[in-house]
């Protein structure tokens, strides 16, 4: 598969059949390349190949419709999986046709050898996996067409295989490529250069994914805003901050005094920042007990498992307004992972906190991390971060080398983020320690003098071309798209496991976890 990963804006038909060819191994192709874009195409600017088979058999182009299919008095209309009628500007037949004959063109005057494109099989075909689409035109064969029933019965190997020989017994004297031509082609249509996009580009495309997915978490907040008490219970990444500060947006709409609270300075500072807040009360908690009582109509706690004990309980039931057990409030929570880093959790507090007949409502919906960050962090934590529909971006890298190497791995990492037009503001590195003591104080000197110590000015309005520093107590609620974690071994189990789940879970498109092998003592 030429990229190794699906494209992130690909649809979710594209993305199984990047799944199911890559597990597949079939004679005569060798190369299947996802997304393959042409410059010239005889009707329009740009030409998009969804799949490129490439191998001995010749090239074959695969147009992929997702949903249900169905032509009516010649035009063509696909029906999504939400019962979404969309009508098709050409018939998917037809865009693979001139998608071919485009790819013919192009290859004519970009190959060394152009009487190599004239010998060569060149064939197209369609492929509706969500859809039994059947009907028979004098415009197709029945094997240019690849539809559910035929995936089911026959499997991809056969589908190709028989759309394969249907344009090998063409006329025109066309055959087999040598292995030798095959790596020929595979130079001219993905050269090494083309082969990985910018990481910029890459991580552009992710980002784009994360923010169309959020919308959705809104609906959570639609389904339950008659519901007086609810506890959010969610990983991280599942948008508890967000749905945290549009409630109170939301109940600020009838005259409400509402509070708006978390543990931490850094992530209140932050929330404070927002728009549109103008009438809300966003404090850390140690300002709350300086409230009098009954000072609020509402309460909505974010990071709540940090406030989660008989005591802090206890100052939220004196200022709101009928207290825990009648009053309006809102927990969001996540008190499988993060609990013991800030603050203190106490399960008899949970307890007493259900005991008020809450709604509780499950957070799914991962809308911060690329499937390699959800992959990566439930396996060296356990923890569940839901489900992300975000798509690929790239591999976790784990660094554990002695500190010289560790370091010497980062600054060039931090060198190739630079090198490929990434802003290096959306750059931070974090650590259990203060900068004196992590190991990013040893970066060269060049790299340590752009490092910025994160406070809410520096979140806000972060300098350019500087690299951000935060202690992953201080992050919690936050979130970057690049990020290096560096890793405490000497803490006890517990909070070794909160720091890693917290740290990794902070970056949106890229992650280093740094593990610096301690220094080995002398006898």
């Amino acid at each position: 598969m030429i990229p190794d990963s699906v494209h992130p804006g690909a649809s979710r038909a594209e993305q199984d059949i990047f799944s199911e060819l890559a597990a597949l191994e079939v004679a005569g192709w060798e190369y299947a390349m996802h997304s393959t874009n042409l410059p010239e195409h005889d009707r329009k600017r740009v030409c998009e190949i969804d799949f490129l088979l490439l191998g001995e058999r010749g090239l074959l182009v695969l147009e992929v419709k997702g949903g249900e299919i169905f032509l009516k008095k010649d035009v063509w209309h696909t029906r999504d999986l939400k019962g979404k009628r969309h009508r098709l500007k050409e018939s998917p037949l037809d865009q693979a046709r001139t998608s071919m004959f485009a790819l013919t063109n192009v290859l004519r005057r970009t190959t060394a050898d152009p009487e190599l494109v004239e010998r060569t099989v060149f064939g197209y075909g369609v492929v509706f996996p969500d859809s039994e689409f059947d009907a028979v035109s004098v415009e197709w064969t029945p094997e240019m067409v690849i539809n559910s029933i035929r995936l089911d019965s026959e499997g991809w190997a056969d589908c190709l295989d028989r759309l394969g020989a249907f344009w090998e017994g063409k006329p025109g004297g066309r055959g087999s490529l040598s292995a030798d031509e095959v790596e020929r082609y595979l130079n001219v249509l993905r050269p090494d250069f083309d082969r990985v996009l910018s990481l910029r580009r890459l991580d552009d495309m992710v980002e784009k994914e994360l923010v169309a997915l959020t919308k959705g978490q809104y609906k959570a907040l639609d389904q339950h805003r008659r519901n007086p008490r609810l506890v959010f219970e969610g990983g991280a990444g599942t948008g508890k901050t967000m749905l945290a500060v549009e409630m109170c947006r939301r109940a600020r709409g009838s005259g409400e005094r509402i509070l708006l609270t978390c543990r931490s300075h850094v992530l209140a500072a932050f929330i404070r920042s927002q728009q549109d807040l103008e009438g809300i009360t966003v404090v850390p908690f140690d300002e709350v007990p300086a409230f009098d009582a009954t000072t609020f109509d509402v309460v909505v706690v974010d990071e709540a498992q940090d406030v989660i004990n008989g005591h802090d309980l206890d100052v939220l039931d004196t200022l709101l307004v009928g207290g825990l057990a009648d009053g309006r409030w809102a927990f969001f929570l996540d008190s499988n992972n993060q609990r013991g880093l800030v603050g203190r959790y106490e399960d008899d507090a949970k307890v007493r906190l259900d005991s008020h007949r809450p709604t509780f409502v499950d957070l799914m919906d991962n809308c911060r991390n690329t499937i390699e960050i959800v992959r990566a962090t439930q396996e060296r934590t356990g923890a569940d971060l839901g489900v992300t529909t975000a798509g690929h971006g790239r591999e976790v890298v784990v660094v554990e080398e002695n500190r010289e190497k560790t370091i010497s791995t980062v600054a060039a990492a931090l060198v190739e983020l630079e090198e490929h037009g990434v802003p290096l503001e959306q750059v931070v590195l974090l650590s259990p320690h203060d900068l004196a003591a992590s190991i990013f104080v040893e970066l060269p000197v060049e790299w340590l003098e752009r490092v910025d110590v994160l406070d809410l000015m520096r979140m806000r309005r972060p300098g350019r071309g500087r690299v951000g520093f935060a202690q992953v107590a201080d992050f919690k609620g936050l979130e970057s798209r690049y990020v290096f974690l560096e890793v405490d071994e000497a803490a006890d189990e517990q909070a070794a496991r909160a720091q890693l789940y917290v740290g990794m879970t902070r970056a949106k498109a890229a992650l280093w976890v740094v593990k610096p092998e301690a220094l080995g003592v002398e006898g």
